[in-house]
């Protein structure tokens, strides 16, 4: 058996931290656009659904309650709240077997692609323009 030899872990310096900081909050813009578009997806369905919309609001839950625990990771407090508004009522949705119009659902739903949409807005504003990369600044 070969032996182990041990490494020293190399320190990371502040510039490295904040380099790799502004990464993860460039991948979490790239990942909020991505959700915007889901739940507009998500929307569009349910608003078209003509049988039992459980399977629609069992979606926007799970999607909902990622985005919240993301939001939270990365101190969106305002995101992570209303992510979880839509959580808590698509979630009672989907158990009081409730109709595709249930209006705290949409109440939820459209408030929380509203804010994802000014989220990108303003992450296209702090970069520059549409074509520069982002930088998503917190609450």
């Amino acid at each position: 058996m070969a032996s182990i030899k041990h490494h020293p872990r190399r320190a990371i310096s502040a510039t490295e931290s904040i380099g790799s900081s502004e990464k993860l909050q460039e991948l979490f813009a790239v990942r909020l656009q991505s959700e915007r578009v889901h739940f507009v997806t998500l929307s569009a369905a349910l608003a078209r659904a003509e049988e039992s919309p459980a399977g629609i609001f069992d979606d926007l839950t799970f999607r909902a309650h990622r985005l919240k625990g993301a939001a939270a990771t990365f101190d969106f407090a305002n995101l992570a709240a209303t992510a979880g508004a839509l959580e808590r009522a698509s979630f009672a949705a989907a158990n009081s077997r409730a109709a595709n119009t249930d209006p705290d659902v949409w109440e939820a739903l459209v408030a929380l692609v509203d804010m994802l949409g000014a989220i990108e807005e303003n992450t296209r504003r702090a970069a520059g323009g549409p074509d520069e990369p982002a930088v998503l600044l917190a609450d």
